[in-house]
């Protein structure tokens, strides 16, 4: 399995391929942004660079839970129909045509790639899906390194979530910084998009993080493994509700079992979850599935 690229910032020779972002006007066109720094420096990434960071790490999870089928990778120069006019000049021109050239899950894909957190299809939207999410993201409050508030025309959402605790991800292009935030609660700080995308394949690696095909990412980093072999009794006499450190040892040790994982057999995998679900007495309850119209709704906007 592929390491994360080091992709290397937006050299001299590239910055005249794509101009950095803009920021809006009255009248919806946009003027160069005036962070005096920025403009120097010129944004770290080009966005044909992002959208390689994005595919490494996209093609890495559909090894995982996600179908490769639902995987769409954009042609040659990006997605054609993703016009500024079509985004209904959402954010800046720079942001767009990141958008333009970022791999993306299809919107009726039901899996989660963080904690009640789905990513977003943004070559599914209609302009008026975009004219939402514009107003939507005017009350956003996202910050970067030097944790000074972005202007939100250079930030645009990448995951939504749902829910206490729901994972949002936000791509800020001007800085190359992608920030994790926490719905209701604390989340992350800003971090270089290839690095964060690096450690979550990590915490993947080590099922810190345990996604679950039908349900939802368990979030687990004080977990560690046990030595000895766990059976499905000892589990299933437990008293207390679900998701016991046991519980989240055993998940474990039928996820590498079934070659979790470089070698994960997900159906495999799954059918032996779902055995378990069904085998605990029901004051346990079980690992929880999202509710059916997360199912049925996109949640793009």
């Amino acid at each position: 399995m592929s390491e994360p690229h080091h992709l290397s910032p937006m050299s001299s020779e590239h910055r005249n391929l794509s101009s950095p972002p803009n920021s809006p006007t009255s009248d919806g066109e946009y003027s160069e942004y005036s962070s005096t720094s920025s403009s120097l420096r010129g944004p770290p990434y080009t966005p044909e660079e992002l959208g390689a960071i994005f595919l490494d790490f996209y093609t890495f999870l559909t090894t995982l839970h996600y179908d490769p089928a639902e995987l769409k990778v954009p042609p040659p120069g990006g997605w054609p129909g993703m016009t500024p006019e079509l985004c209904a000049h959402f954010k800046s021109n720079f942001a767009i045509e990141v958008l333009r050239h970022l791999p993306y899950f299809d919107s009726r894909c039901r899996e989660f790639v963080h904690y009640k957190s789905k990513l977003i299809d943004y070559t599914s939207f209609t302009r008026e899906n975009f004219e939402e999410a514009r107003a939507r993201d005017e009350d956003e409050e996202i910050t970067d390194y030097d944790g000074n508030p972005m202007d939100m025309a250079h930030v645009f959402r990448i995951a939504n979530g749902r829910e206490s605790g729901g994972r949002l991800l936000f791509l800020n292009v001007r800085d190359g910084l992608l920030t994790e935030d926490w719905i209701r609660c604390d989340g992350l700080g800003p971090m270089d998009v290839n690095e964060y995308f690096g450690r979550l394949k990590e915490s993947y690696r080590r099922l810190q993080v345990i996604p679950c095909p039908g349900r939802t990412t368990l979030v687990e980093p004080n977990v560690d493994d046990r030595g000895d072999k766990i059976t499905k009794e000892q589990v299933c006499a437990q008293t207390e509700k679900w998701c016991t450190e046991l519980d989240v040892q055993y998940i474990k040790q039928i996820y590498r079992h079934y070659g979790w994982p470089d070698a994960f057999r997900r159906d495999k995998s799954t059918a032996a979850i779902d055995e378990l679900m069904s085998s605990m007495v029901e004051q346990r309850e079980a690992w929880e599935k999202p509710l059916p119209e997360w199912l049925s709704e996109p949640w793009n906007y």
